[in-house]
């Protein structure tokens, strides 16, 4: 289980305090309402305590999503990322999961167009150890391309935009990418086409993936789609603006992780849980043949042991000879 940073739960629990609760608590179950409402296309976020609720009520989870994505991209593409790009920036979560997880990041160039949550990112970014950032005040579907950067975030934004737009803004993304593009929305079968698509485009572009697929063809998923989940400490902050009880949740997200350097491939995904059983254990995972029910029983000791104590989204490597 992963928390917030505790630089931004402090800063984020100062500007929450300079408001009666009752004020960003009854914005962000107005905005609740508004997100499970069909779009219109007026923003969603119109004032400043909204952009302050918004913060309090999804950033934990947004940053717990952002952590997973990242965590198994590194895990797979460990390189050297010292500049990042994170379109539609929102608050400026990707930023301080970026942070922690690449110590050696230099600069950050954070685009958003909503001002009010741009404000909430200046807020957050004073006084912290976050490298220099360049805040952008930019329209992602209207606006020139930008500078080179060696890891590109978009997390929680196509699904905002037309297939057009979206495809447009891939484009323009990887056109800035250097060595990855990450791309991340919620785990839920509504979103996974935008997934899908991006994956198809970019592959079609020259681009590897990275993760969370085990391979570089078609999908072979049916009738499911690929996400994950990544336990999160609620805050106190979190827990009224959501008016749960419950002190964590895990929160589920889709991604695709894309590299401009070819990543070597073998080895499988695990889709689920593990079930464990006397002598066994029951895995599903994805590899290059597709989606398949694993039985290993413990007396095949190499893999036994491997997946012994793999949770749901491990990636385990296996040799060609494994998969063959």
């Amino acid at each position: 289980m992963i928390t917030l940073p505790g630089l931004l739960q402090v800063r984020l629990r100062a500007a929450l305090h300079q408001h009666p609760s009752r004020d960003w608590r009854n914005a962000a179950q107005d905005l609740s309402a508004r997100y499970r409402s069909p779009r219109d296309g007026t923003p969603l976020i119109r004032t400043a305590i909204d952009a302050l609720a918004y913060s309090a009520m999804l950033m934990p989870a947004t940053y717990a999503q952002i952590y997973g994505a990242l965590s198994q991209t590194i895990q797979r593409a460990p390189l050297p990322c010292t500049s990042l790009l994170d379109i539609g920036s929102g608050p400026g979560t990707a930023s301080w999961v970026a942070q922690q997880l690449w110590p050696q990041l230099q600069s950050i160039t954070a685009v958003e167009r909503d001002t009010h949550l741009q404000a909430i990112a200046h807020m957050l970014y004073t006084d912290s150890q976050l490298p220099p950032t360049t805040f952008l005040n930019q329209d992602i579907t209207t606006c020139p391309d930008w500078q080179p950067h060696d890891i590109v975030i978009i997390a929680h934004v196509l699904n905002e935009l037309s297939p057009a737009q979206q495809q447009a803004v891939i484009a323009k993304a990887w056109r800035a990418t250097t060595q990855l593009l990450v791309i991340i929305e919620p785990g839920a079968a509504d979103f996974a086409p935008v997934i899908q698509a991006a994956r198809s485009q970019l592959t079609s572009a020259g681009g590897t993936i990275v993760a969370p697929c085990t391979h570089q063809g078609v999908c072979q998923l049916h009738n499911a789609w690929c996400h994950f989940g990544q336990k999160v400490s609620r805050p106190d902050f979190q827990r009224l603006a959501r008016g749960a009880e419950m002190a964590w949740e895990e929160a589920k997200y889709s991604f695709v992780s894309i590299s401009r350097t070819p990543i070597a491939q073998h080895g499988l995904r695990i889709m689920h849980d593990p079930q464990r059983a006397k002598g066994y254990i029951d895995v599903v995972g994805c590899d290059y043949t597709g989606v398949h029910t694993h039985r290993i029983p413990k007396r095949d000791t190499l893999r036994y042991n491997a997946l012994r104590h793999a949770t749901w989204g491990n990636w385990i490597a296996l040799t060609a000879k494994e998969e063959s």
